[in-house]
């Protein structure tokens, strides 16, 4: 296989990716930012038959965005993704979005672990047909760190893992945490804020059609913070900043 250090890819943004006022939703960058990933590996020879044949998924571990400006519907956006070798067995890929100008309006950072699908065990090192000479460090990153869990949340419904939700995995597409976390914040929040930032930890599966109840908390500093839980353990936990 021969690595691309990195790949572009540019997007319309369509009015059903935008909210009601028009403004890119977070869901939307990450369901982007996914596109370019997936057919970046693909451009690399990183197929959906290698992983099948090697036994081997890439999972997504947390994530973090930014928006500089949040984009507005009938925009072109350019995204240019840049993958690094593995630390600690931890991918780190970085995606950069800009807009027709050249300017930078958003940034998302995602770390991934490679994992054994029959063992389910996390891989330091990958299988012979996958390796690539990744770039030792690219020179950007996120914090993609949450502070600890209040203890104090209140109850905020709940996810269904309904079929438009989940993709061939069989279970709530990774993109669909951001558009649960964003539905159960109030609505008069969005009427003259968007979201600037967030940042989204991937704890356990939601299979197709279960359910995960949901608790919140506003945090000291004005930001969110979204739990889902699955058999009294954490699923997921979002923190989002609104601006």
């Amino acid at each position: 296989m021969d690595f691309i250090p990195n790949f572009t890819r540019s997007f319309f943004l369509f009015r059903h990716e935008a909210d009601f006022q028009g403004r890119m939703l977070p869901g939307a960058l990450l369901r982007f930012a996914q596109q370019v990933a997936t057919d970046h590996c693909n451009a690399m020879g990183l197929t959906d038959e290698v992983y099948a044949r090697t036994h081997t998924a890439f999972l997504l571990v947390r994530q973090t965005l930014e928006f500089y400006r949040v984009p507005h519907v009938d925009e072109t956006l350019r995204f240019v993704t840049l993958p690094e070798a593995p630390q600690r067995a931890t991918y780190k890929r970085i995606t950069l979005v800009y807009d027709e100008a050249g300017e930078e309006v958003a940034c998302v950072d995602s770390r991934w672990v490679l994992v054994d699908t029959e063992s389910r065990h996390i891989l330091r090192k990958a299988p012979p047909e996958m390796e690539l000479d990744w770039p030792v460090q690219v020179d950007r990153q996120l914090e993609v760190g949450l502070p600890a869990r209040p203890q104090d949340m209140e109850p905020a419904g709940e996810v269904l893992a309904r079929y438009t939700q989940c993709d061939m995995n069989g279970h709530v597409n990774n993109t669909r945490y951001a558009d649960v976390a964003c539905d159960v914040i109030p609505v008069e929040e969005w009427q003259n804020a968007a979201v600037r930032r967030m940042t989204i930890h991937y704890h356990k599966e939601i299979p197709l059609g279960q359910s995960a109840p949901l608790t919140r908390a506003r945090m000291e500093d004005g930001s969110w913070r979204i739990t889902g839980w699955r058999q009294n353990k954490p699923c997921f936990d979002v923190q989002l900043w609104l601006g």
